[in-house]
């Protein structure tokens, strides 16, 4: 009787991993994240782009500029014809296009993210752009190995906050993806695009199965 069980046990255990390695790789997946923000510090000119505690971007690839104590200019490098302007006083940012960076002027748009204030309003010590829930993602293409972290602006289109220049990808299975950025230290991302669920892994390996997994609350969205 018990060898019975072990045998329909392993065949179970056969079959399910034969179910799996069937699994087709997705076209491209995304990754809705449910609290992303961008952070910056006027005094030491340092941004970042976070979610669920963990930094995305570094910023190395953004300008900043100061216009007044309450007024900034944001504008990743690779952006053309518009930028964003940020009033730390109004609580409010914009999408300015027909302007000059770093000068006044342009056309305005308000943008759909809340501006919390950290010390004064007029002038603060730092200030956060949350682009609110699925108002930011990830956006994996496995052929061309292409990543890009994107945030809604409008119904159906947004911009580039990063290219995932400083991130490693790997594809473990057709299935299961491991995501890192380069200063993370002691943990990595898992994607399981057939389970849908992505969690954050420590204790691993970065294109090795094992490592304690913690679910993240991010939505993981399959184009098949």
């Amino acid at each position: 009787m018990l060898r019975k069980s072990f045998l329909i046990f392993g065949l179970l255990f056969l079959s399910s991993f034969f179910l799996l390695s069937q699994e087709k790789e997705p076209t491209r997946f995304f990754l809705d994240f449910v609290d992303a923000y961008l952070v910056y510090e006027p005094s030491s000119g340092t941004l970042q782009i976070a979610t669920e505690g963990n930094v995305l971007s570094y910023g190395g690839d953004w300008e900043k500029c100061k216009m007044k104590p309450y007024l900034y200019h944001l504008r990743r490098k690779g952006w053309r014809d518009f930028y964003w302007k940020v009033n730390t006083s109004r609580r409010e940012a914009y999408e300015v296009k027909g302007g000059k960076f770093c000068e006044l002027g342009g056309e305005e748009k308000k943008l759909p993210f809340t501006v919390d204030v950290v010390g004064s309003p007029e002038n603060p010590t730092r200030f956060f752009i949350r682009f609110g829930q699925n108002g930011a993602y990830l956006v994996y293409e496995p052929s061309s190995n292409i990543l890009q972290i994107a945030a809604v602006t409008v119904p159906g289109g947004g911009v580039v906050l990063s290219y995932g220049e400083d991130w490693q990808r790997c594809k473990v299975y057709p299935y299961l993806f491991h995501f890192k950025q380069n200063v993370w230290k002691g943990f990595f991302w898992k994607v399981n695009t057939s389970r849908k669920g992505a969690w954050r892994t420590t204790g691993g390996k970065m294109c090795k199965i094992g490592g304690t997994d913690t679910p993240l609350k991010m939505r993981v969205r399959v184009v098949e």
